[in-house]
């Protein structure tokens, strides 16, 4: 039996397409909220989505397209802005607004490529869908 291991990853911020080649990481993660409700006949658990977008990579100012360049400029002009995301992999994508919870990071240690993490809040709920196939 073989495995089915999808290997194609795009990302999409504000419009600004293929911006994954400068990540290492891009992963939407559901944190639920969770609250434990207690009534006189018991305790129930209530619990709601609470999704962050997870970006690793490298510092890539300066070059076209460049991740943590958007991010950073989009919180220094309004950190309350909204990004449109489109996130696909293999032929399925979610599509969501989100905003940075903070601005990206710059500069790291010596000897070292310059990587950095970010996270998003998602602030949208998330939309599936599926790429249209090629013609």
């Amino acid at each position: 039996m073989s495995t089915n291991v999808i290997k194609t990853l795009k990302l999409s911020l504000d419009a600004v397409t293929d911006v994954e080649c400068q990540l290492t990481r891009a992963a939407l993660i559901d944190e639920p909220e969770t609250e434990d409700i207690t009534t006189f006949c018991g305790t129930t658990t209530s619990s709601s989505p609470n999704y962050n977008l997870e970006l690793s990579g490298f510092q890539d100012y300066g070059q076209a397209e460049s991740v943590f360049e958007l991010l950073h400029t989009a919180y220094v002009t309004d950190p309350i802005a909204e990004i449109d995301c489109v996130l696909t992999v293999g032929s399925a994508t979610r599509t969501f607004t989100c905003k940075p919870i903070n601005d990206a990071p710059f500069g790291g240690d010596a000897g070292a490529a310059l990587n950095g993490d970010v996270t998003l809040d998602v602030v949208s709920d998330i939309v599936d869908g599926v790429v249209a196939p090629l013609p």
